[in-house]
């Protein structure tokens, strides 16, 4: 009985029969797109964007030329060729000395700020090493007076007390004296034996610091001067006339 069982719809299939698919169309696929944009107008709205487009990059630059032309027009240029600039800012000499630095060189300069050294002056407060200390101090340097106010005068300096970078120190230089310094200015220098022993002791200063050593001097060391005023190209008559000359004459000999 099982095998008379049949199933709807087995009867009308064909034992033979074969799949086919549907046959390709490639003319269809290629203008399917045209079709689509055709149907939902797209093409309309593509058409409208590139003419809007068109229309404000084409006129922009007219209209802009027009209100830049339009707004010089109120000024009289040949009326008033001046006026026009007298308004404008003035550049200060400072800022022109740098633009003439920028357009000379090509770059603008560093600017960096001078180290301050750290100096000492013997007999600084003398009446010449006051005026030396006074400009070392204006330039930014710290300065060490050594002085022991033999000849030199406390008043002469009072006026830098305070300052963080000035010292003084009451010392004889015959004694031996250690300090850290760049620059050593001798200007020390009366009769013996401070003239001599003292200025050896500001030369072994400076050779143990590697300190530069300016020495000062008179002129009395070359004696009566065959001509007077005497020029820097004189180089004088070496005939001392009496001790304190002797005592600042060797100097002049190596």
């Amino acid at each position: 009985m099982s095998s008379e069982l049949t199933f709807r719809g087995h009867e009308a299939q064909q034992v033979n029969d074969e799949y086919s698919p549907k046959p390709n169309k490639p003319w269809l696929s290629a203008i399917r797109p045209i079709r689509y944009m055709l149907r939902e107008q797209r093409l309309v709205f593509v058409l409208i964007g590139i003419v809007i487009a068109t229309l404000f990059f084409t006129l922009l630059p007219s209209t802009s030329t027009k209100s830049s032309s339009s707004s010089f027009s109120t000024v009289h240029y040949d009326s008033h060729p001046i006026s026009y600039f007298e308004n404008e800012p003035k550049s200060t000499p400072y800022q022109q000395r740098a633009a003439a630095v920028v357009h000379s060189f090509g770059k603008i300069p560093l600017g960096i700020k001078r180290k301050g050294l750290r100096i000492v002056v013997t007999g600084g407060a003398g009446f010449v090493g006051s005026h030396l200390v006074d400009r070392l101090i204006a330039r930014g340097d710290s300065v060490i007076v050594v002085d022991n106010f033999f000849t030199g005068r406390k008043e002469n300096v009072m006026h830098h007390f305070g300052n963080p970078r000035f010292e003084l120190i009451r010392h004889d230089v015959v004694e031996p004296l250690l300090l850290e310094v760049d620059q050593i200015y001798h200007l020390a220098c009366p009769a013996s034996p401070t003239n001599v022993v003292g200025t050896l002791n500001m030369l072994g200063l400076a050779k143990r610091v590697g300190a530069r050593f300016l020495l000062t001097s008179t002129s009395e060391v070359y004696g009566d001067p065959l001509q007077h005023p005497q020029k820097e190209t004189y180089w004088g008559n070496v005939n001392p006339i009496d001790t304190w000359n002797v005592a600042r004459g060797p100097y002049l000999y190596p």
